[in-house]
């Protein structure tokens, strides 16, 4: 899947509080080994 937001701030304010709930919750979803890609978006 893929996640958006307004800046590198934004995703560490939102995923760095919750990355352990997260991230422990994938083998729910899938057994492949995730991969976080971190990219600007220009429009």
């Amino acid at each position: 899947g893929n996640l958006y937001f307004e800046n590198l701030e934004a995703f560490q304010n939102s995923f760095g509080p919750n990355a352990e709930k997260i991230m422990g919750d994938l083998p729910n979803f899938t057994n492949i080994e995730p991969v976080i890609q971190i990219a600007e978006v220009v429009v």
